[in-house]
């Protein structure tokens, strides 16, 4: 302690945060976070949709640079093509099979197979897909940057519910803008259209 009282930092601890003058050290244990079902195949069944389980994003953490989840696809399952124009992500995969599918700067496209330890980092402005290919759910965490109101994770805070709960209904059309409104630019038809 006399060391790091010789170089001006003061700490505390407080439940499982380390203070260090106004920004916070933030430790969570597996189970928590806020987890939200997108494209469920009911109410009360996943399906092949998708689970997201928020650690970090601007509602939790608004001083963080970036946001931070676990997503696991649900067998066959697939996300919309999209993209994101000024959102970086970065994910690795901890379990499962599946297949990214992204288009170059040329306009082709690219089916890369993807598996456990496997990263993907996705720039903004690129058309991307994730498909589960495997015979178990596709599961990775992953990392937006920025971390802002306006961002991925604060859409689907708007527009998921937890398992058991009713989530948002929307048309196509309004749907769609809603994800416009928070970096996520939907392709309707195929990725070849820029």
């Amino acid at each position: 302690m006399k060391a790091l009282a010789g170089l001006g930092i003061v700490l505390s601890i407080v439940g499982c945060r380390v203070v260090q003058d106004t920004r916070s050290v933030v430790i969570m244990q597996p189970h928590e976070g806020t987890y939200l079902w997108i494209s469920p195949e009911s109410q009360n069944k996943l399906g092949s949709g998708g689970e997201l389980q928020i650690y970090m994003d601007p509602h939790t953490h608004p001083e963080a640079k970036a946001s931070f989840a676990k997503f696991t696809l649900g067998v066959g399952g697939q996300l919309p093509v999209h993209r994101h124009d000024r959102t970086e992500e970065i994910s690795y995969f901890l379990s499962g099979e599946g297949v990214v599918v992204v288009v170059d700067e040329e306009g082709a496209e690219k089916e890369i197979p993807v598996g456990t330890g496997y990263v993907w980092y996705n720039p903004p402005g690129v058309w991307h897909t994730v498909r589960n290919t495997g015979p178990t759910p596709l599961s990775l965490v992953f990392v937006t940057v920025p971390n802002e109101k306006s961002g991925l994770l604060s859409y689907f805070r708007r527009v998921c519910a937890g398992p058991g709960e009713e989530g948002l209904v929307l048309s196509p059309e309004e749907l769609e803008k809603l994800a416009s409104e928070h970096d996520l630019i939907l392709r309707s038809s195929g990725l070849h259209e820029r």
